[in-house]
């Protein structure tokens, strides 16, 4: 017989308080209607701390979930960073791993991301 425990927070694709924890410690959706029941624990697998900065023909930011607490997304200054750069860094487009080194310092690494 396979146990499931209710797990305290909501669906990440916004199914409702509808987590459980299964005998393996894998935590899914019990929303029959869920499109990816299994979301959270991708999520939660994610080992990445920092925030992703995507170059190209702009830039986008992914922030790391630590920036959900407390609003801390909301007071984040790497735009407003990314803004003041004259173009991606020296090594082109592609996609960078900022981190945060002072007030107005960010430090950019190159991952093996798409570029």
């Amino acid at each position: 017989m396979t146990t499931h425990l209710p797990v305290t927070g909501y669906c990440p694709l916004g199914c409702g308080e509808t987590l459980q924890r299964a005998a393996d410690g894998t935590i899914a959706c019990a929303d029959a209607g869920c499109a990816r029941p299994y979301a959270i624990t991708a999520i939660l697998l994610d080992r990445e701390t920092e925030h992703i900065v995507q170059f190209d023909d702009g830039f986008t930011i992914r922030h790391p979930l630590r920036e959900r607490l407390d609003d801390a997304l909301m007071r984040c200054e790497l735009h407003r960073f990314c803004v003041s750069l004259p173009g991606p860094p020296r090594e082109g487009s592609g996609q960078y791993r900022a981190i945060h080194r002072g007030p107005k310092d960010w430090v950019f690494q190159r991952t093996g991301g798409e570029s």
